[in-house]
């Protein structure tokens, strides 16, 4: 049942702050004072500024014609217009009314300006996003932008329409009244300043950097240090996991002389190969290391982005579907947050009818369908970062050694200035690799007095030009015009699922990936010329991609791409596990005859691919000591008898969830001490790797083998343990503990009692409760105890009949949490029908005319009409 828990809008409100979960800091006291609390011109107007008329004609500068925003029964905005610049005038206007706080305090974070809304106290994420540079990069862009305009179509076209959204979102800012003023704008006293292009480039920055800014090179470090042993760090956390399923299983390589170089036209010269011997990571010293994992990582991902590691997407042959038609899904894995990270949106103008989801204040549809193809992305996971120590000059710390000499750092002075009226002094330094990372750590004493020497090298640092590519396969009609469109795609590298009307279907890993010479970017490496860095690009020809595979379909689940021994080039992780591309891959090719059912239900899919594997090893090591302890073996008939779907009315789910914790403790007592060695630094909540533990195909491995060293017990003398005899002592930790959380009714053990969602709005205000929700490191996937990530939308697309396509979003369109469309469409999304064996999705309303929309409209479809309208030029 669907439940929302609205703030408390009375004077006890005052007391408590306001907390912008995306910073996880308080904002302080109220900044509006007691006159936000009056009945006009207060906080309560926002709610009134909900009574909007049916029809609305708004005048503005900037269209040329008349643009018709039909807004259906979900609050999605369908732009009818006779240009593309007027369409996103009207998606500017309705991003800035549903969307603009979320907007502006991205734009902030990613600019490293939060200590201007909220006071000095938020000064080390300014620091941190000055160091990184996003607002560097969007400078940069804009300038290459403006630089080829006049040169590359592609480019002008996408500077019109960034330009003419820009217009439609600030013509909403300027006619903001109290009633339209967002609350959240009342509650810290400001008001937003104009949105810009650079804004934009910003926000692409800013999604680039939260899906491949990783600094895995010091966490690895970290963990390979404090093992202090080679041989069993490089068996248990190997880069490359087992059981894998590739993404691409039939490469296809398209012809390097129709593609210029890397994507986004990055250069790709051809390196020779390289061969690597008993790489030593650069040395960092230990208390450095542990604070900036303290410091960067704490900070460096406030979306959850990192977090998430997630995303599915396929496409299936029409020869493999019940219509004939190729079918499309896509369900983007990212931080559950109200109001959510993306935003449905309509766009039909005379050269392209568009459905998909935009991201607030960026152009373009980035996942969806036109009349003719459909897309979707997911996140590659290929390390793009990597960490550079610099030689200083002992004589002089502000020049570093490089190619025989000494150069000096550049410096950029990034004041930063607070709420407050205060500037806080900060200057980035950069060497020829990149920012100084440890310019960020603010701790004292030891050798964090030392100057910074440690850069990032980033591939995210130069000019994006993923926005020519989002704006360029909005309209693209085939195969051939979507893989020119992607070429553009530099930045974060996708995998990219294709399917279109012609009966084609694609998979292509985009972006640039980069080529390394001289270290594998595994760790901390010093460099003092160029002979070792990112020395090239994989050309964009040769990535790794397959068209019209041999099986039917295509599929990523961001697992390892291609095998490594078929492939030319080196691809680094961390790639997922592969547990849901194992689950996919059963699923598609079972059935020669897929439905939009079939594959909303695969979407739903909650089978734990773990469990199904290491249960049964378990059960037959209890089987001989069955009668030794009734209370474990009514455990064990449980797990016994489970199909392994993680449902929220079945009790082995809650059993596994402890079962599996516990085998990974009792098999790795090696690894114990890093648990204390992490407890007992001064940094106690240093960031390491996902786990101290090995990753789950590690596990499964070893167990499944069943001969490891691993299972012996070392702090038993004189006996060696079995793999069955710590198995079983997994169990009895596990109904312990399991005893001790839930007592002995086992009714209290239903997995939907404690693995449940329930979702936050950004500043705080208000919560969108669920409850109980299926799944886990399943195709739904629900990571932990509490579902913070996972699928923001859910699409399934028809080319043979697009209008039969659904979709839905977790929480709805409008980012006022008082509007219905606050949250009703997480409703469809949360709700399971035992029948269908799916989630909820909503009907679409893609047709071609507005005319052709009233006449086709059922009742109350159509909830509100805006005309913009040009204003008369005297």
């Amino acid at each position: 049942m669907l439940k929302r828990k609205i703030l408390n809008l009375g004077a006890s409100f005052i007391g408590p702050a306001v907390l912008v979960v995306i910073l996880t800091m308080p904002l302080g006291p109220l900044s509006g004072g007691l006159q936000i609390l009056s009945p006009w011109g207060g906080i309560f107007d926002t709610g009134r500024g909900l009574n909007e008329p049916h029809e609305q004609t708004i005048s503005l500068h900037g269209v040329q014609n008349n643009v018709q925003i039909l807004i259906d029964q979900f609050g999605v905005p369908h732009i009818y217009a006779l240009s593309a610049e007027d369409a996103y005038v009207g998606l500017g206007y309705m991003h800035a009314r549903d969307r603009l706080f979320q907007m502006v305090i991205q734009n902030y974070l990613a600019s490293g300006r939060i200590s201007e809304l909220v006071g000095g106290y938020a000064n080390s994420s300014d620091k941190l996003y000055r160091t990184i540079g996003l607002k560097r990069a969007a400078e940069a862009s804009l300038v290459w932008f403006n630089e080829h305009r006049l040169t590359i179509h592609e480019v002008d076209y996408a500077l019109r329409l960034m330009e003419a959204q820009v217009t439609g979102i600030n013509h909403f800012i300027d006619t903001m009244t109290s009633e339209t003023t967002p609350i959240e704008f009342k509650l810290l006293g400001i008001k937003p300043a104009h949105w810009t292009k650079t804004d934009m480039f910003l926000g692409a920055s800013f999604i680039t950097w939260g899906l491949t800014g990783e600094f895995t090179d010091l966490e690895r470090l970290w963990l390979r240090e404090s093992i202090d042993n080679d041989t069993m760090y490089e068996a248990l956390y190997p880069d490359e996991m087992p059981y894998v399923s590739y993404t691409i299983s039939e490469q296809t390589n398209l012809n390097e002389s129709d593609y210029d170089g890397a994507p986004g036209g990055y250069p790709a010269p051809s390196v020779g190969p390289l061969i690597l011997k008993d790489e030593r990571p650069a040395e960092i010293d230990r208390q450095k290391l542990e604070s900036l994992i303290w410091e960067i990582v704490g900070q460096v991902d406030p979306l959850g982005l990192k977090e998430t590691f997630g995303s599915n997407n396929w496409a299936v042959s029409g020869l493999r579907t019940e219509t004939g038609f190729p079918m499309l899904c896509n369900d983007a894995h990212m931080p559950l947050t109200a109001p959510n990270l993306v935003y449905e949106a309509h766009i039909c103008v005379p050269e392209m009818n568009v459905y998909g989801v935009t991201l607030p204040g960026m152009p373009s549809i980035e996942s969806g369908f036109n009349d003719h193809i459909a897309w979707g992305f997911t996140n590659v996971g290929t390390d793009v970062l990597d960490i550079f120590v610099e030689s200083l000059n002992p004589e002089n710390d502000s020049e570093y050694l490089y190619n025989g000499e000494y150069r000096a750092f550049d410096v950029i002075d990034e004041t930063i200035h607070t709420k407050e009226g205060a500037d806080i002094p900060f200057q980035v330094r950069l060497s020829v690799h990149g920012p100084l990372i440890d310019g960020v750590v603010l701790e004292a004493g030891g050798d964090l007095q030392a100057p910074p020497n440690i850069a990032m090298n980033w591939t995210g640092s130069g000019v994006s030009h993923l926005i020519i590519a989002a704006t360029q396969f909005d309209k693209a009609t085939s195969m051939e015009e979507f893989l020119d469109a992607i070429y553009w795609w530099d930045n974060p590298p996708f995998n990219f699922a294709f399917a279109d009307d012609d009966g084609n279907v694609a998979m292509t890993v985009c972006g640039r990936i980069p080529i390394r010479s001289g270290y594998s970017g595994l760790y901390p490496v010093t460099a003092v010329n160029d002979s070792v860095g990112m020395v090239s690009n994989v050309p964009y020809a040769h990535l790794p991609r397959e068209i019209n595979p041999s099986r039917g379909y295509v599929t990523s689940t961001n697992q390892r791409p291609i095998d490594p021994s078929s492939y030319n080039y080196t691809l680094l992780g961390p790639f997922a596990d592969g547990y849901r591309s194992r689950r996919i891959d059963e699923l598609l090719a079972a059935d020669g005859s897929i439905s939009m059912e079939d594959l909303m239900r695969f979407q739903a899919d909650a089978i734990e691919i773990r469990a199904r594997s290491i249960v049964p090893v378990v059960v037959s090591a209890w089987d001989p000591m069955v009668g030794t302890n009734e209370t474990v073996g009514q455990v064990v008939d449980l797990l016994r008898t489970w199909n392994y779907e993680m449902a929220t009315d079945m009790k082995a789910p809650t059993i596994w969830m402890h079962l599996y914790e516990k085998i990974r403790y009792e098999i790795f007592d090696e690894l114990r001490f890093l648990e204390d060695m992490a407890d007992g630094s001064v940094y106690t909540t240093v960031a390491m790797p996902s786990s101290i533990y090995p990753r789950s195909p590690i596990i499964e491995e070893l167990i499944l083998n069943g001969t490891s060293e691993y299972f012996d017990d070392n702090s038993t003398s004189g006996i060696t343990e079995s793999r069955d005899e710590i198995l079983v002592h997994a169990l009895h930790a596990a109904v312990n503990e399991i005893y001790n959380l839930y007592g002995a009714d086992q009714l209290n053990w239903l997995y939907g009692l404690h693995h449940t969602l329930n979702i936050e709005h950004m500043a705080g205000l208000t919560t969108i409760n669920g409850g109980g929700i299926r799944g886990q490191h399943t195709l739904f996937p629900s990571h932990g105890w509490e579902m913070s990530t996972g699928p923001v939308y859910r699409s399934v697309i028809d080319l043979g009949t697009t209008s039969n396509s659904r979709w839905v979003i977790a929480g709805g369109q409008s980012g006022n949490p008082f509007s219905v469309h606050f949250d009703d469409l997480f409703q469809l999304y949360f709700s399971y029908n035992e029948t269908s064996m799916h989630f909820g999705y909503h009907e679409l309303y893609v047709y071609n005319s507005v005319s052709s929309f009233v006449s086709g409209e059922e009742s109350g479809v159509i909830e509100r009409k805006i005309t913009l309208s040009p204003l008369p030029v005297f």
